[in-house]
């Protein structure tokens, strides 16, 4: 496991780097105006997710730990600096939408081809749904990074879960990785919280949409944790994204475009504040989806009753919220 000096030297790197990440676009012109994709109201630097990836990078090769696995070094890092550098370039320049899904799924079937399988998680369906999965979670990882703190929190919650989750199976090694990674989350929180100072960036949110999505498969192919307990780690975002998206096409919308429609945005344009939304959503992965996690855990024959009574609790809170605030009933 990664001792609390290199946790918090991972923390310390993250925040630096994102400072000097915040300056670097202030100085190239790296500005996310007000649009359709962002809820905030002032013109603000995007780009600061490449000091998270940065020093999360350096800490986890720098032998300061837990000898992380093979596959870290191979298949997930080299992931997640791809499509850190895929951000990158179209944080500078936006990429054709063409262009970044097929580096993406690229990507992906990387990844896939060089997990662990076997029993069900050999099987050629099975690999074809890892790289959608794989490919969608990078995509609503960067839907959902359109409100200060949310899509760092969510790194926070989601890797510490997963970290327990490796270190219960005796996974030290891809522990530690998690870890690393919500050192360097919270390293980053400070400049992205309340009236943010810069943005994480189509830089960040890709690289840490893929590498929970790889942490994910190969905790699951692994054996360190079961599907349906994976699942449910990421159950907030993979709610609010996916129904969303159902929405959008049964509207006829053109779902690929820019909007401001996800559940957390409309509350914003109801008059939340981003402080008030961030805690409305991790209060619900705290109360909710992690008890939720801890019984599937416990009782393994119970852990898909459990997730899909988790997943219809959130597809019901979001239609109720929807409903509430009026988007459903003037979609009639």
């Amino acid at each position: 496991m990664v001792n609390l000096l290199t946790a918090a030297l991972a923390t310390f790197l993250s925040f630096l780097f994102t400072g000097l990440a915040m300056l670097y676009a202030r100085r190239s012109g790296l500005i996310d105006i007000p649009g359709e994709r962002h809820s905030h109201r002032e013109a603000t630097p995007r780009g600061g997710g490449a000091g998270l990836v940065l020093a999360l990078v350096i800490t986890a090769v720098a032998p300061l730990g837990a000898q992380m696995p093979d596959p870290v070094y191979t298949v997930v890092l080299p992931g997640f600096v791809a499509l850190a550098l895929l951000g990158w370039l179209d944080d500078h320049r936006p990429l054709r939408a063409r262009t970044r899904f097929v580096v993406q799924v690229l990507v992906c079937i990387f990844l896939v081809w060089n997990l662990p399988r076997s029993g069900a998680f050999a099987s050629a369906w099975f690999a074809v749904a890892a790289v959608l999965f794989a490919a969608w979670m990078i995509n609503l990882y960067n839907f959902m990074d359109g409100s200060n703190g949310m899509a760092a929190g969510q790194g926070v919650f989601a890797t510490a879960v997963l970290a327990w989750l490796f270190q219960r199976a005796d996974e030290p090694g891809f522990a530690a990785l998690c870890l690393l990674t919500a050192a360097c989350c919270v390293g980053f929180l400070p400049w992205n919280l309340g009236r943010a100072r810069v943005f994480m960036g189509d830089v960040g949110s890709l690289a840490l949409g893929f590498l929970i999505a790889a942490l994910l498969l190969c905790g699951v192919t692994g054996g360190a944790f079961s599907l349906p307990v994976g699942l449910m780690v990421m159950a907030v975002f993979l709610a609010d994204s996916t129904l969303t998206l159902l929405l959008r096409v049964t509207r006829g919308e053109r779902w690929y475009n820019a909007h401001r429609q996800h559940l957390y945005q409309r509350l914003i344009a109801r008059g939340w504040t981003h402080g008030r939304v961030l805690l409305v959503y991790q209060f619900v992965n705290l109360a909710v989806v992690l008890p939720a996690i801890v019984f599937g855990v416990s009782r393994p024959d119970r852990a898909w009753p459990v997730a899909v009574t988790l997943a219809v609790a959130l597809a019901l809170a979001w239609y109720l919220s929807l409903k509430r605030i009026g988007v459903l009933a003037a979609a009639r």
